[in-house]
């Protein structure tokens, strides 16, 4: 039995899905270097799924980003996914 990637078919459904709006959703990823050591970006800057990771457009270049690096991820404001319980500080972003 395969077990299926859970962000994967997050992504997959938000990418696919003529029901779902991308821009909607916030990407939170562990990212060296930028402030708090995490980045962050709109669900539609996302432009496919991989089997172990995902590509992100940021500006002029697309960069590849494994799905353990994923912090969490809201749709609307609401944390829809999160790799751990996360701090209080991370629900008021």
């Amino acid at each position: 039995m395969t077990v299926k990637n859970p962000l994967r078919e997050l992504f997959k459904k938000m990418l696919n899905s003529p029901y779902e709006d991308p821009s909607r959703y916030i990407i939170v990823i562990v990212h060296r270097g930028e402030v708090d050591d995490r980045a962050e970006f709109k669900g539609s800057d996302i432009t496919a799924a991989r089997r172990d990771g995902f590509e992100v457009q940021w500006g002029d270049k697309t960069t590849y980003i494994p799905y353990h690096r994923v912090l969490y991820v809201k749709k609307d404001g609401e944390i829809i996914y999160a790799k751990r319980k996360l701090p209080s500080a991370f629900h008021g972003d």
